[in-house]
């Protein structure tokens, strides 16, 4: 008789990058609710598509499905992350934030990156689950561009992990041209600067090698701080 394994249906309920992208979807619909844009795009629908994704994650998260089968689970999730990209209209991320007023620049800035968090953490959900995610995001390989001080004990970091992202650190000894593990966290404000992620580091930040935007390889302990910031994302 032909021995066949037993197949071995993950625990979707306490999977932590589901709970993660389920919490990502409550930021996504109450940041497009409290939004005051300016520009052409269709709230109202952008409204529906995130409404409509909530029952997409129920049916995941109660699934007890095999990690083979997540990427079919995910499909209608894709689906309507790609029509709420087209109700927030061409371009809109600049667009939004070339029509801020100034004294909305800072607000509109973390407007657009908490949905680009969201919609990020969504749309890769199956990627991570299948790469056996232990954190719920994402750390990348970032390569630091510009360095600037905003305060005696905080840096502002334009950071490309193939797409620019800001991160802002206590560590001073940071510089640009540092290959670096960023793990992409919901964004943050401080003195008026929007930090979409933390570097991981372990006593310092860590400095490591690697293909820019791929998943950065770092020892577990550098990612107590992410624990830490992904934990307080699910209680609050």
């Amino acid at each position: 008789m032909e021995y066949i394994p037993a197949v071995s249906n993950m625990d979707t309920q306490n999977n932590i990058n589901i709970l993660v992208a389920e919490k990502a979807l409550e930021l996504l619909k109450k940041t497009i609710e409290s939004s005051r844009f300016e520009g052409i795009w269709k709230k109202k629908e952008a409204l529906q598509f995130s409404d409509l994704m909530k029952s997409d994650i129920m049916a995941i998260k109660f699934s007890y499905a095999e990690k083979e089968n997540i990427g079919e689970m995910t499909s209608p999730l894709k689906d309507k992350i790609k029509n709420l990209q087209s109700a927030l209209g061409e371009n809109w991320s600049t667009t939004f934030l070339s029509n801020a007023k100034k004294e909305n620049k800072t607000s509109t800035k973390m407007g657009i990156a908490k949905i680009i968090f969201a919609m990020n953490t969504l749309y890769f959900l199956d990627k991570r689950i299948k790469q056996d995610n232990r954190y719920g995001v994402d750390t990348i390989v970032g390569k630091i561009l510009s360095v600037s001080k905003i305060s005696d004990s905080l840096l502002v970091c334009n950071v490309d992990i193939k797409r620019a992202i800001t991160v802002l650190t206590n560590d001073m000894s940071v510089k640009t041209g540092d290959i670096v593990a960023v793990s992409i966290l919901p964004p943050r404000e401080f003195y008026g600067q929007v930090s979409e992620g933390m570097f991981c580091g372990i006593h310092g930040v860590l400095k490591i090698e690697g293909e820019i935007g791929s998943i950065a390889e770092i020892p577990i302990e550098g990612y107590k701080e992410t624990v830490n910031m992904v934990q307080d994302f699910l209680k609050n």
